[in-house]
């Protein structure tokens, strides 16, 4: 629809919302009002009752965690009638001051009044004994529950709605008298979508053309121009790395010695997501690449094979300083089943949504999982991290390369075998030499074939990766208050019970490597179609798409989709997502489609006094969010405006240095300290300085999701940091060779503004601008004029890339 169009059906839209008849605002507002009312209901339950009534060991049976489980009611019948207070033992107990239980604080007049208001109102969220009974007890709550997509609601004003999402956001707006905002223009939309999709800023030439472009479909022909780009793959495989808790250091203690070839896994992930590899794939390459590929040593190597060996360093991503620990046998032990906790965990927050690691030393108190099903989960990787046979990790490599890469690799080992036959037929003994001489010619072969040796270069193909051990593995322990000191019953591999049935079985099958197939089987266990582990692996990664489109997921704790996570603000909507990753065969680009190109995502970020007022932190979504640049994207953005971004792809890291001031900055070296964040070296006690001020994580286990904070110390690096300054002066030249030397000031400026924010300069921006100009150089007495006017251009260059407009996406 054209801009002038839309802006009209905007304006229609809100003068309908103020006619809407009072009958219909009743309507709304009850809607809203119920929809409140759960939710307050359900927190107060979660947070005074879950202690006795959760969903490990309920007392009485009676599980209040969820609307599902307290639908089902306890040993002595159902909880709740709904409408009846005196029907409802709930109510009876709470009121007669029985729940909770003393010592317990009872409920204060408010939380009753809640819980009141809640019942008489018909319970509002509570299932039907009908759907109850087509919910298995392990599905009560909503994240464990098989996929269940909903029709898109109906909405009164459909006249602007581009896909589904919009129907769905849109219904919950209008449920509290909102509507969503306006489409932004195309320059901001040019900028929000690429800097989204790839990470980098728009050039000129691509804002200008998509402006031009005058056909029904731009937008939509820009979509794919974007996930087409090799940048699309750094941008995104860098959010699933950082779940995946990807460091390039082993993290033990001060040692945090290096992972040299763990950048191999960082580029599997990129060129994944670049062919749009399914996730469901990915995950199971990840859990068990090794015994799908069929490896053994000798066989033929594809690059199927070598993506499948490599995407197991998944499993090793974790701390892990078994290499340096010297401690006590005791100690020792400590650090090896610490790599099991470590991949258990990464395992649960970016795998399977859930906080498993109270279950170490006892069984979850607040869900459905128990200490044991934790062991169960060690044991499915004990055989390739068997505490009684460790391997230490700078071992845990295999040697595998296409015959293309090993070939010429041969033939130069080959050459440095012969030179050094040769040395030594040339250097051997004579019968005639002295001692003398014979110790002189044995010092020179020495020396010649180590030099010789020194030339060797190493296997082309090694590879950091995770296998089972040869020979049959015992089971894992359970170990006494999580103590490795104190192990207790062995325990076997199995998926977590909650989300176990009887037609989604853990079946382990030896593989033809001699492997358990422990690994496999939990892969395919959770990957299966229809089966409820693979529902909830689909709203996790769909929960994560959104919320790296929008700043927050539609659950909030993207790390914790369970009891004691957030609510889905849109459930419907994080269904119909899920659902949609599921039929497009699990291909992030298809959803990717999906939400930018929704009205939601291309309405304008303007603040609204009636959003403002009604939902304050915009998680209904009345208009697009306005975020800052996430540390990578703001580094990559400086480094591409002021014309210097290396954009080669892959290959090993760019080192990272601590200076004597304490800063870690890239190690300059043939220009790849330029190169895009994603290959800047990871380590855990070592992140680059200016990534960490704008909260780049130093990942410990993993990072599903950022915080974004406001701290002095950013504005203190925008104005003092080197690398600024110098992206400052690189901006000032290339503004100078582009516009030349005798370009008015207003022309430079409006380019410096196209370059920074895809806009040009508004009229009061351009008139600050120039003020600024010729009052600058007057700061500079002692410098001559071209040196005066130089500076004040830098100057001029460093508030463009330190201003909001720059910092933030709109």
């Amino acid at each position: 629809m054209p801009t002038t169009e839309r802006r009209t059906a905007w304006l229609l839209t809100w003068i309908g919302l103020g006619l809407m008849s009072l009958a219909a605002s009743r309507a709304v507002g009850d809607e809203a009002s119920s929809l409140s009312l759960e939710r307050e209901a359900m927190a107060l339950l979660k947070a005074r009752c879950v202690k006795c009534h959760g969903p490990i060991k309920p007392k009485g049976g009676l599980n209040l965690s969820s609307p599902r489980a307290l639908a089902r009611g306890g040993e002595s019948g159902p909880a709740i009638e709904p409408g009846t207070l005196e029907n409802s033992a709930l109510w009876e107990q709470t009121e007669a001051g029985e729940m909770p239980p003393k010592p317990e604080e009872p409920l204060s007049a408010d939380e009753r009044a809640v819980l009141r208001r809640w019942i008489e109102g018909g319970a509002p969220g509570l299932p039907s004994a009908a759907e109850i009974e087509k919910t298995p007890p392990g599905a009560d709550h909503w994240a464990f529950a098989p996929l269940k997509p909903s029709e898109p609601p109906a909405v009164k004003h459909a006249d602007w709605l581009r896909n589904p999402i919009d129907r769905f956001i849109l219904a919950t707006l209008e449920g509290r008298g909102l509507a969503l905002s306006p489409e932004a223009d195309r320059a901001t939309l040019a900028r929000r979508l690429t800097l989204d999709l790839t990470g980098l800023p728009p050039t000129i030439e691509e804002v200008e053309g998509f402006i031009a472009d005058r056909r029904p479909d731009a937008y939509e022909r820009l979509v794919d121009r974007l996930l087409a780009s090799p940048h699309y793959g750094e941008r995104w495989g860098k959010f699933w790395l950082d779940a995946a808790g990807y460091v390039e250091s082993n993290g033990y203690f001060s040692a945090d010695s290096e992972r040299p070839l763990a950048w191999k896994y960082r580029d599997y992930i990129v060129r994944a997501f670049n062919a749009d590899r399914p996730l469901d794939q990915i995950v199971r390459e990840q859990l068990a690449g090794d015994e799908l590929s069929g490896y053994k040593p000798g066989m033929e190597i594809t690059p199927e094979i070598i993506d499948q060996l490599v995407a197991t360093h998944f499993l090793r991503n974790a701390q892990d300083g078994t290499g340096e620990s010297d401690g006590n046998a005791d100690e020792v032990r400590a650090d090896k089943v610490a790599v099991l906790d470590g991949a258990v965990q990464i395992i649960g927050s970016s795998l399977l949504g859930m906080t498993f690691q109270c279950a170490k030393c006892h069984d979850h108190k607040f869900e459905p999982f128990t200490q044991k099903e934790y062991y169960q989960l060690h044991a499915i990787l004990y055989p390739a991290f068997h505490v009684d046979k460790w391997v230490k990790p700078n071992d845990r490599t295999v040697d595998a390369a296409t015959a293309d890469v090993v070939a010429p690799w041969q033939a130069h080992e080959l050459t440095i075998d012969a030179e050094v036959a040769r040395l030594k037929r040339e250097h051997a003994p004579r019968d005639k030499d002295s001692p003398a001489e014979k110790e002189a010619r044995k010092k020179a072969l020495d020396e010649a074939v180590k030099a010789a040796e020194a030339r060797r270069r190493p296997h082309p193909g090694k590879i950091a990766w995770v296998a089972d051990l040869p020979g049959e593995s015992p089971p894992a322990p359970l170990l006494i208050r999580g103590d490795p000191s104190h192990p207790g019953e062995p325990v076997g591999p199995g998926g977590p019970a909650f989300l176990s049935d009887p037609d989604d079985p853990f079946e382990p099958r030896p593989t033809a490597r001699n492997g358990t197939g422990r690994r496999t089987a939990f892969a395919q266990w959770l990957t299966k179609p229809g089966s409820r582990p693979s529902a909830l692996l689909a709203r996790i990664l769909v929960n994560r798409i959104w919320q790296n489109h929008f700043g927050v997921g539609l659950v909030a704790t993207s790390d914790n989709l369970g009891y004691t996570g957030a609510p889905p603000t849109h459930p419907t909507l994080l269904e119909h997502l899920a659902a949609e990753l599921v039929r497009s065969g699990w291909r992030a680009k298809g959803v990717h489609r999906l939400i930018v190109g929704s009205a939601v995502y291309r309405q304008s970020s303007a603040a609204r006094p009636d959003v403002q007022k009604v939902d304050p932190e915009n998680r209904l979504l009345g208009r697009f969010p306005t975020r800052r640049l996430d540390a990578e994207a703001l580094r990559d953005a400086w480094l591409a405006v002021s014309g210097d971004l290396d954009t080669r792809l892959g290959g090993p890291s760019t080192p990272t240095r601590r200076t004597e001031s304490g800063e870690v900055t890239p190690i300059a070296s043939e220009g790849r300290e330029l190169r895009r964040s994603v290959y800047l070296q990871t380590r855990r006690t070592q992140v680059a300085s200016l990534l960490e001020v704008f909260d780049a994580p130093s990942i410990v286990a993993a990072c599903t999701r950022r915080a974004s904070a406001t701290i002095p110390l950013q504005s203190l690096s925008l104005l003092n940091s080197e690398f600024v300054v110098d992206r400052a002066r690189r901006l000032a030249e290339r503004l100078d060779r582009e516009c030349g030397p005798d370009a008015a000031p207003e022309a430079r400026v409006d380019r410096a503004f196209l370059l920074c924010m895809s806009r040009g300069p508004t009229p009061e921006e351009l008139a600050a601008a120039v003020d600024f100009l010729q009052a600058q150089p007057a700061r500079y007495p002692g410098a001559a004029n071209d040196e005066a006017r130089r500076r004040t251009w830098v100057d001029f260059s460093q508030m463009l890339l330190a201003s909001n407009a720059f910092l933030y996406v709109e």
